[in-house]
């Protein structure tokens, strides 16, 4: 018979099961409206956006994904500058396959949503075993706090309204960030990237110590553990922990650099805390999560695209106060859970990890506070730790543990319901006019770039593959000047001259208006326009070639 590992228990699957309708919540809700409201259902959803445009980065996503579909390399379509075909990355190219094997765009994306939950659970799973392993209670507390914790205090502010605007939305940023759960509200890559992490460290304990591993297994399994006692000492089975280590380091490298950065640190502080003893085995794993690095430091310095993102701060660090009042209470709740490694590499890896969170942090100029995903996982650990050393009744820590959970999980709940309702939102659905002038751009107009007013523009690229002049935050140039430039053209905020001479500067060969546009382009325009398509509310300009205007 085949060897079969320990058992779910019924606390991981009420835990996965939980993670699942988390991450399904927010399309259900939004393909609820969207057939409310007869709409098309974008494939966004996200709460956090770019310059306040909300789901604007699983648009970008999606975006990449439709041009792999055509060239496997994807571009930047944000821009109508040139953007050579340069970005690789595998969820991308592979929703983009499934989009080109005939599956709807926002479909292929979605299937990512249960596999990220699903590799984000085991992992969490896997981590919570090894720490504390047939400990039932602890284990179901470590992995919902490492999957569900939502900080105290950022909770508290958010429900409360405390703060200055500014304070209040950094103090909910960093609270954002700390979830690992809310990583499947769109941003799969990032879900699947954190949870490869305890893979690599979870590897790379098996293979820089076998013994230790050897006894795991004799704690979960006594007679699997018996069954494999000589073959684990053998050097030929830790070569495999070794390249799991450094193909699930290169592979969360790759999906989010920020776990990348976390992973080297963690490597060269092992080595350094080993004395060197394992450094040949650790450069492996390290080299795995610096080479995706190296490829996006490449991009960043060799692709104007790439260099102009990578520029752009949004915030580059959060306020020291914020910090302090932020992860200062779970620090107090996680300290009587310190313990010294005493050479454990896997203890040595939990800390190491709460510190490479803090120096990619300091690192990163810019999205600084993504560097904080993961922190979860460590602190969750020592939380529990903390209860059990304070002799916790398991009562009293169920109720800390929902306490450091479902309030803020309540908040964003009802953030996304209330953001979802607020009215017809572009980025997550288009009413059918909006949605057949797109169609008609993406397959029967001539060649060329689109002007289109914002927030709509953001979802010109995903929708048609075309390019638009402005359309996101991080990725159009100039975006808060441009973005008023073009809202002014589609509101008829012109003058004629002006906004000839202003079309003909960006590049643009169609323009579209959506069905919150009531500026008149057709008589604005005129002399450029050399056809003019409606689709109920909406319309789609063709402009004459330059230098092909037609006589007043």
């Amino acid at each position: 018979m085949p060897e079969r590992g320990p058992r779910a228990s019924a606390a991981e699957i009420v835990l996965l099961v939980a993670l699942l309708a988390w991450g399904m919540f927010p399309v259900v809700l939004l393909l609820a409206h969207a057939g409310q409201l007869n709409a098309r259902f974008t494939g966004a959803d996200g709460l956090i956006g770019a310059d306040g445009v909300l789901g604007a980065d699983q648009l970008q996503y999606l975006a990449w994904a439709r041009d792999a579909a055509h060239h496997v390399l994807s571009s930047d379509l944000f821009s109508l500058e040139p953007s050579g075909h340069v970005y690789l990355e595998p969820l991308f190219t592979i929703t983009g396959g499934l989009y080109r094997l005939g599956l709807s765009l926002p479909l292929a994306y979605l299937i990512w949503k249960p596999i990220a939950a699903g590799a984000l659970l085991l992992a969490s799973v896997a981590w919570a075993r090894r720490m504390f392993g047939g400990q039932l209670a602890a284990r179901a507390a470590a992995v919902a706090l490492a999957l569900f914790l939502y900080l105290p205090l950022t909770s508290l502010f958010s429900w409360a309204g405390l703060g200055s605007g500014p304070f209040r939305f950094q103090m909910y940023l960093l609270g954002y960030e700390v979830l690992a759960a809310n990583k499947l509200w769109g941003y799969d890559p990032s879900a699947l990237g954190l949870a490869l992490v305890p893979v690599a460290l979870l590897a790379t304990e098996r293979a820089l110590d076998p013994q230790r591993g050897l006894d795991r297994q004799r704690a979960l399994d006594p007679q699997r553990g018996r069954h494999r006692a000589r073959r684990v000492r053998t050097e030929e089975i830790r070569r495999g922990p070794v390249v799991l280590a450094a193909l699930a380091s290169a592979l969360a490298s790759w999906l989010h650099p920020w776990q990348g950065v976390t992973l080297v640190v963690i490597f060269v502080g092992l080595a350094l805390w080993q004395r060197l003893r394992h450094w040949l085995a650790l450069s492996l794993p390290a080299l795995g999560a610096a080479l995706p690095l190296a490829y996006y430091y490449w991009l960043s310095h060799g692709d104007a695209a790439w260099k102009l993102a990578s520029q752009y701060e949004v915030i580059s660090r959060l306020q020291p106060l914020v910090l302090l009042a932020g992860l200062g209470p779970l620090v107090l709740i996680a300290a009587p859970g310190l313990r010294r490694p005493d050479g454990d590499i896997i203890e040595q890896s939990l800390l190491l990890w709460i510190g490479a969170c803090f120096v990619t942090y300091f690192l990163n100029d810019a999205f600084a506070a993504h560097a904080l995903q993961g922190l979860s996982f460590p602190l969750a650990v020592l939380a529990v730790r903390s209860g059990q050393r304070l002799r916790m009744p398991v009562a009293l820590g169920a109720g800390v543990v929902a306490l450091l959970t479902i309030p803020g999980l309540a908040y964003d709940a009802r953030k996304f319901v209330r953001t979802a309702r607020s009215g017809q939102l572009v980025q997550y659905y288009l009413p059918q006019s909006d949605a057949r002038a797109l169609d008609w751009l993406a397959d029967r107009a001539p060649p060329g770039g689109v002007l289109a007013p914002t927030p709509f523009a953001v979802v010109v690229p995903s929708q048609t593959a075309r390019a638009v002049w402005v359309g996101h935050g991080y990725w159009s140039r100039d975006y808060p000047a441009r973005a008023r430039q073009v809202d002014a053209l589609f509101r008829g905020h012109m003058r004629p001259a002006a906004a000839r001479a202003f079309v003909r500067r960006t590049g643009a060969t169609l323009l579209i208006a959506d069905c919150k546009q009531h500026g008149n382009l057709a008589r604005l325009l005129r002399p450029l326009i050399a056809s003019e398509q409606h689709f109920g509310c909406a319309r789609v300009y063709v402009l004459r070639p330059a230098g092909r205007s037609a006589s007043r």
